[in-house]
């Protein structure tokens, strides 16, 4: 007489089993200890983060904060600057993409030979124009006159990375680049070059004064708090998994095929 074996049960079922469920609330209890954990390692982050203020908005000697051939530090780069030189008339280029108080335009980029260091050379964005044609008039017009000898002030800005023109003229920039600009100057005085950009506060007549707003302050955050509280995420994520394969692998083990018995067989 035979008799047929109840059906396994299913691995849904498995996860229904009251052991499964306190399991479960178990893992739940756990993850969220270590959520909590996560949650105030990420405060102690923020609590301990240290502002970075600079009085990027006291003018101060150029010379103070850049040199000449020496790459831009974080404490220039967006300082207002101050400094005296004579503008080169016929160096004066113009760029385009320049955004204004979110408005697409042109730059009109000067050269500048500065009194400190003497000589030194220095790119100076004259002032902006909503359109090419004013910005060539703008530069065309500053070609014609006499070289200018006065104080320059303005902030002090990253120059662009260094890319091809794609117009083929060499009066009309895609980036300003003071390497790229060094290579135009046709007045060579053998001096090395400032990095970065002065944009001027005021610009000549037929432009627009260059909107160069105060770089936002910066916060550094713990980075060790921070790496912890990801691992307390990571934990709690663990949590579940735990739980996950201690259902699973008990229910593969209450449904594994028996293997069958061969019988043993006796010669008489």
């Amino acid at each position: 007489m035979s008799s047929s074996a109840a059906p396994a049960r299913t691995l849904r079922a498995a996860f229904l089993t009251p052991r499964s469920i306190g399991l479960l609330l178990l893992a739940i209890l756990i993850a969220v200890v270590f959520a909590l954990l996560s949650q105030w390692q990420v405060s102690r982050a923020v609590q301990q983060g240290t502002v970075v203020a600079r009085a990027t908005e006291k003018i101060v000697p150029l010379s103070s904060i850049a040199r000449p051939a020496e790459q831009q530090t974080d404490a220039s780069v967006g300082q207002r600057a101050s400094t005296r030189g004579v503008l080169v008339p016929r160096d004066t280029v113009i760029a385009s993409d320049r955004l204004n108080h979110g408005t697409r335009g042109w730059w009109v980029v000067g050269h500048a030979i500065v009194d400190e260091p003497r000589g030194a050379q220095l790119a100076v964005a004259l002032g902006w124009a909503p359109s090419e044609a004013i910005a060539r008039a703008a530069a065309d017009e500053i070609r014609r006159s006499a070289p200018v000898d006065g104080p320059l002030v303005g902030r002090y800005v990253d120059s662009d990375a260094a890319q091809p023109s794609t117009s083929g003229d060499p009066d009309a920039l895609d980036a300003v680049s003071t390497a790229r600009l060094v290579n135009l100057w046709t007045q060579d005085v053998g001096q090395p070059t400032y990095e970065g950009v002065l944009t001027l506060d005021r610009a000549p007549d037929g432009l627009t004064d260059i909107y160069s707003p105060k770089p936002g302050e910066q916060v550094e955050l713990n980075l060790l708090n921070i790496l912890y509280a990801i691992e307390w995420v990571l934990l709690a994520v663990a949590a579940f998994y735990v739980w996950y394969r201690l259902v699973r692998d008990r229910w593969e083990q209450e449904t594994a095929p028996v293997d069958a018995v061969e019988p043993v067989h006796h010669d008489v």
